[in-house]
């Protein structure tokens, strides 16, 4: 499995197109970080928003109830195998980090 940065450059356009897997609503996510509360760090929990704002510089995240802006995010570290995105890393100017772990990994939608 490849664990690799995504240029900044490339962050609109990959969380916009990640935006339509996400409302089918088959994707569940487990989430980690400093930021979020107890629950949401240990449960499988619904996803139900998880896009970037270039405009705000922002990353907004979105589970069950939770909502985590990540403002000016350093880094979107993406994990991929076998053309799925299997999880992200998304690290915060402060260095913490937010882990967003598919249960069921989602096809990477065709390059346009």
């Amino acid at each position: 499995m490849t664990l690799r940065q995504l240029p900044k450059r490339q962050w609109q356009q990959f969380f916009d197109a990640l935006a339509p897997l996400l409302r089918e609503g088959t994707v569940e996510v487990e989430t980690a970080g400093l930021g979020l509360d107890a629950k949401l760090a240990q449960d499988w929990v619904r996803l139900a928003e998880l896009a970037y704002d270039a405009e705000r510089g922002a990353l907004q995240l979105a589970a069950q109830g939770t909502e985590r802006q990540i403002r000016h995010p350093a880094q979107v570290l993406v994990r991929i195998e076998d053309e799925c995105l299997h999880s992200l890393e998304l690290v915060d100017r402060a260095g913490e980090h937010d882990f967003v772990i598919f249960r069921e990994p989602l096809p990477l939608p065709e390059p346009a």
